[in-house]
C-alpha cells in the first residue's frame, strides 16, 4: 500500500535519515519492529541519507545555475549574459600622457616611434611596462629636435595569438588565450592565399550596417575568464577563406595597480636615437581596472539588454558608462527639464571616479565623445561636476564597565570604523540617503556593553568664493530645512540664542570676522562676530532661504580671507535621514567624525 504521508521538507541529512525510519516503520511494513538503532539496518541508512543529501544539494545548485540572479560560478554567469548580448567589461590598461624631446644624433627630418615602444614606471617596489598602441610620425622642429608631445602610453604588453582557418571544422573556437587581455586593444588581421591578401577585421558590436562582405568580427566571453572571436558567415559578415591565417594582436595588463604612476623611463632607443630628454608627465595614469566583477555583470546584463546600448532615458546614460568604464564609481544623470531653469534637449551627467572627487575635464571629454553615438539626435549631453554634500557626525556612545574589558580608546576606535564602512557602503555617491536609525543601530550592535547612542548629524556644503571679488552661489539641497525661530517675539535678540536655519564658518568681510546666518523668516544676513559667540550683529542681507525646498541663494559675496580650503554652509533639517539629489554626492569625511565615549557602570 502507497505512503501518501511522505515528508518532502526536511532535507538536511538527520531529516532525512529520520523520515527513512518514519516510512519503513509504518504499520504495513515488514520491517517496522526492526531495531533501527542497533541493527546494521541503521548503516544503511546512512548510506541512503548521505546519497539522498547530496543529490539534493547537487540539484539545488544546478538548479541555482540556471538563472542569472542565483548563479555564482563565473562561467553560468557568463553565459547568461551571452544570452542578454552582454559582454563583460575585461582587463583595463591604465594609461598615462607623457611628453619628450630627442635630439638625433645626425641630421634626420623624420622620426618613427613605432607601436609598442616600452616606458618603464615604479609604484612602490613594482616595477611597469607601459607601451605605446600606434605608431607615430615625429617631424624635426626648427632648431633639429623631435618633439613628442602629449602621447598617450598604456600599460601592459602586446600578444599575438594565431589560429588557421578551417571551414569544414564545426566546432572550431578563436578563443584569445589570456584572461588579463584589454578587449580594447584587440587587432585582427586575416591573411589569405598564402599572405597574397590581407585584410584588417575590426570587431562589430551589432547588425545595423553589416553587409555579405563586411571585414568584422564578433566578440563574446569564453570560459575561464576569457574572451572568444567569431567570424561571419558570408551572410552578415565576411567569412575568411579556408587555410587562412588569422593573427590577433593584444594587450595584456595589471589592472588597477598601476594607477597613479608619475615617473616614466624609456626601455631602448628609437629609431636608433637613444639620446632622449628627461620625460614629462602630462597627466598620471588613470583608467586600469580589472574584469568586470560576479556582482556589477548580474547588475549591468539585464539593463545593457533592456537599452540595447542605446542611452534613451536617464537610467541607460548611467547602466552604459558603468558598463564601460572601471574607474567609473557613480553616475547621475537627468533631463534637462528637470534643472533650475530648464534646458530642453540636453541631458546632464555628473560622474564620480574612484581616483579622485569627479571626473578630470579629459575624461568628461572622453565620455562625452562616447555617449554621443548612442544619444538621440537632437539631445546634447552636458557633463557637469559633482557637488559635494558633507555631514558631520557627532557621537556619544555610553557602555557599561561592569560587562566588558573594553576600554575608551578602543570603543572610540570601532565607532569611527562602523561609521567609516557605513559611509563606503551606503553612501559616497549619487542619490543616496543616510538613514539615520540604520546608523544607531550598527554603532549599538558594536558591543554588547553598549547601553545608549545619541546622534548629532550635521550636513554642510563648502563654497569657495573668489577673494574681494563679487560671488554668487545657489545651493539647491533637495530637503526641507528646520525653522528654529520663534518670530512671535518680535525681538531680533532671539537670534543669539537660537540655531538658525543655515549658519556658515566664520570669514573676514570689510576687514570684521563674520558669519552667515538666516534670520528664520527667508532671509540671509551676514553677521559680525564678537568674542562671544552669542554676540552677533546683522551688517547686511546678502541672500534667501527657501526652507521648503532647501535652496539656498547668495549674492555679492565678497570676502577678503577664509580660515581653511573653504567656507562651511551648515543646515539644519527637519529629518534626521539626509538624501542626495541630481548630481550630489554625499559623503561622511573621517575627519568629520566626533566621538564621545561615556564609561558607566550599571
Amino acid at each position: 500500500m502507497a505512503n501518501t504521508n511522505l515528508n518532502l521538507v526536511g532535507l538536511d541529512f538527520n531529516d532525512i535519515k529520520s523520515n527513512l525510519k518514519a516510512f519503513l516503520k509504518r504499520s504495513e511494513s515488514p520491517f517496522k519492529d526492526i531495531d533501527y538503532e542497533g541493527s546494521n539496518v541503521n548503516q544503511l541508512l546512512d548510506v541512503f541519507a548521505y546519497n539522498t543529501y547530496l543529490n539534493s544539494f547537487y540539484l539545488n545548485m544546478v538548479a541555482s545555475e540556471m538563472f542569472l540572479d542565483s548563479a555564482t560560478l563565473r562561467d553560468s554567469v557568463i553565459s547568461h549574459a551571452k544570452e542578454l548580448n552582454y559582454v563583460p567589461r575585461s582587463y583595463r590598461s591604465s594609461e598615462a600622457r607623457i611628453s619628450f624631446t630627442i635630439t638625433p644624433t645626425s641630421a634626420i627630418d623624420v622620426l618613427l616611434m613605432p607601436k609598442g615602444t616600452s616606458f618603464t614606471t615604479k609604484i612602490g617596489s613594482n616595477n611597469f611596462t607601459f607601451v605605446t598602441d600606434s605608431s607615430t610620425v615625429l617631424i624635426a622642429n626648427s632648431t633639429g629636435y623631435f618633439n613628442a608631445n602629449n602621447i598617450f602610453v598604456y600599460e601592459g604588453n602586446y600578444l599575438i595569438d594565431t589560429f588557421v582557418y578551417d571551414s569544414a571544422n564545426t566546432s572550431q573556437r578563436y578563443v584569445i588565450s589570456n584572461p588579463t587581455v584589454d578587449t580594447r586593444s584587440i587587432t585582427v588581421v586575416v591573411l589569405e592565399n598564402g599572405g597574397a591578401n590581407s585584410y584588417n577585421y575590426t570587431r562589430a558590436t551589432s547588425f545595423l550596417d553589416l553587409q555579405a562582405n563586411s571585414q568584422v568580427y564578433f566578440l563574446q566571453a569564453a570560459e575561464n575568464s576569457q574572451y572568444e572571436l567569431i567570424f561571419g558567415d558570408d551572410v552578415v559578415g565576411r567569412k575568411p577563406q579556408n587555410g587562412s591565417a588569422i593573427t590577433v594582436e593584444y594587450r595584456v595588463c595589471n589592472g588597477e595597480l598601476p594607477n597613479g604612476a608619475s615617473s616614466f623611463n624609456i626601455d631602448g632607443p628609437i629609431q636608433g636615437q637613444s639620446n632622449v630628454s628627461t620625460i614629462i608627465t602630462n597627466s598620471l595614469s588613470r583608467g586600469g581596472g580589472v574584469a568586470e566583477s560576479l556582482q556589477s555583470i548580474k547588475y549591468n546584463a539585464p539593463r545593457y539588454y533592456q537599452n540595447q546600448d542605446r542611452a534613451v532615458t536617464s537610467t541607460d546614460y548611467e547602466n552604459l558608462l558603468l558598463a564601460n568604464f572601471p574607474e567609473i564609481d557613480s553616475v547621475s544623470a537627468y533631463g534637462g527639464d528637470q534643472a533650475d531653469p530648464p534646458q530642453y534637449g540636453r541631458v546632464f551627467i555628473s560622474v564620480d571616479v574612484n581616483s579622485g572627487d569627479g571626473a578630470s575635464l579629459a575624461d568628461q571629454d572622453r565620455y562625452k565623445k562616447f555617449i554621443l553615438t548612442r544619444s538621440p539626435i537632437g539631445i546634447e549631453p552636458v557633463f557637469i561636476s559633482p557637488e559635494f554634500l558633507y555631514v558631520e557626525i557627532d557621537a556619544t556612545v555610553r557602555y557599561n564597565t561592569n560587562v566588558t574589558n573594553i576600554n575608551n580608546d578602543t570603543l572610540d576606535t570601532l565607532t569611527r570604523g562602523v561609521i567609516s564602512s557605513y559611509n563606503n557602503a551606503f553612501l559616497n555617491g549619487f542619490k543616496k540617503t543616510l538613514r539615520y536609525s540604520k546608523l544607531i543601530e550598527l554603532i549599538n550592535n558594536i558591543n554588547s556593553s553598549i547601553v545608549g547612542v545619541e546622534l548629532t548629524v550635521l550636513p554642510f556644503y563648502k563654497i569657495t568664493p573668489l577673494l574681494n571679488k563679487d560671488n554668487d552661489f545657489v545651493i539647491n539641497l533637495g530637503f526641507e530645512l528646520s525653522k528654529y525661530y520663534n518670530l512671535s517675539t518680535g525681538s531680533e535678540d532671539y537670534i543669539k540664542t537660537l540655531v538658525p536655519a543655515v549658519y556658515s564658518s566664520r570669514f573676514t568681510f570689510d576687514g570684521d570676522t563674520c558669519t552667515l546666518q538666516d534670520n528664520g523668516s527667508g532671509e540671509l544676513y551676514i553677521y559680525r562676530t564678537g568674542s562671544n559667540e552669542q554676540d552677533i550683529t546683522a551688517i547686511r542681507k546678502i541672500g534667501t532661504v527657501d526652507y521648503t525646498v532647501g535652496s539656498i541663494t547668495i549674492n555679492s559675496f565678497n570676502v577678503s580671507d577664509y580660515v581653511g580650503n573653504g567656507i562651511h554652509i551648515h543646515v539644519n533639517p527637519v529629518s534626521k535621514d539626509i538624501a542626495s539629489n541630481r548630481n550630489t554626492i554625499l559623503t561622511i569625511n573621517d575627519s568629520d567624525v566626533e566621538v564621545f565615549v561615556v564609561a558607566i557602570k550599571e
